[in-house]
């Protein structure tokens, strides 16, 4: 269960000029991370940050264990789905390249108030689960040939919850497709709004057996390395017990500054990983 961290985390750094994406895997490094996950929307496609985060990621020691990607299958046209089959193929050559074993997919944007807010007319759930089941199967030698694994994440709409994620997988039928579980998106997350609608541990408990890759959302640390919205300990105990063996990538979303925060999120989850009270 090597300790990741999702470029994600970083979003209002890199926003805010704080921190060059280059100089992403020397922070980590620095902060005691043991690999990196990098989001589409921050390598943009572009083959000069690509091979520049290849080679920076080396230097310091770092695998890019997941790539992570977004999808949206409410999709009103055939020529809509096919641009989401063709960024998956862009990313899955983008993941070979970078030595990723991994690439995170989902199925809508995410928020409290998605889907709905972005359904076209004549567009159904049961419609996006045909469209994105139909294209991830489409994929699935192609995913073998290049030995990497499409995990998909709770990540709202088709895929918002753990039998949402167990039905998609199951109806793609396939050794190179398992599960990312993300535990703040169940419910924890602000942006999902107040109501629980799944507790992450039962999740995790239901999962378990199919689960390839975990996002660690992460809000605040006590100085007691805790975070006081998930019990990661008893989520690690899940872990362990059913012998879960995938990269667990932080997530922060907290307002403090991330470049403080990153280390005290490792620290806790190396903790909980090896079972210290």
């Amino acid at each position: 269960m090597n300790i990741a961290v999702s470029t994600a985390s970083f979003g209002r750094a890199f926003r805010d000029n704080k921190l060059d994406l280059a100089d992403f895997p020397q922070v980590c490094d620095r902060a005691g991370v043991e690999a990196i996950e990098l989001n589409d929307f921050c390598l943009k496609g572009d083959w000069s940050i690509i091979r520049n985060l290849k080679r920076a990621a080396a230097r310091h020691g770092l695998g890019v264990c997941a790539v992570a990607i977004e999808n949206n299958y409410y999709r009103a046209s055939p020529a809509e789905i096919e641009r989401e089959r063709a960024h998956i193929e862009e990313y899955l050559d983008i993941a070979y390249f970078l030595g990723a074993p991994l690439l995170r997919v989902n199925t809508s944007p995410y928020g409290k108030n998605v889907p709905e807010s972005i359904i076209p007319e004549g567009v159904t759930a049961e419609t996006a689960f045909e469209a994105a089941v139909r294209t991830f199967r489409s994929l699935m030698p192609a995913a073998e040939e290049k030995g990497i694994t499409f995990v998909l994440e709770n990540h709202g709409g088709i895929s918002r919850t753990s039998a949402d994620q167990l039905r998609i997988m199951q109806a793609v039928n396939s050794d190179w497709f398992r599960i990312c579980l993300d535990t703040g998106n169940y419910h924890a997350d602000p942006m999902a709004g107040a109501d629980p609608f799944e507790d992450f541990l039962e999740a995790t408990e239901r999962l378990a057996p199919y689960l390839a890759f975990c996002h660690a959302k992460i809000w605040d640390v006590t100085r007691d390395l805790r975070e006081p919205t998930l019990d990661y300990d008893r989520f690690f105990e899940l872990l362990r017990k059913h012998n879960c063996r995938g990269p667990v990538s932080i997530e922060y979303m907290g307002t403090a500054d991330v470049m403080e925060m990153l280390p005290r999120c490792v620290a806790l989850l190396k903790r909980c990983r090896e079972g210290a009270a």
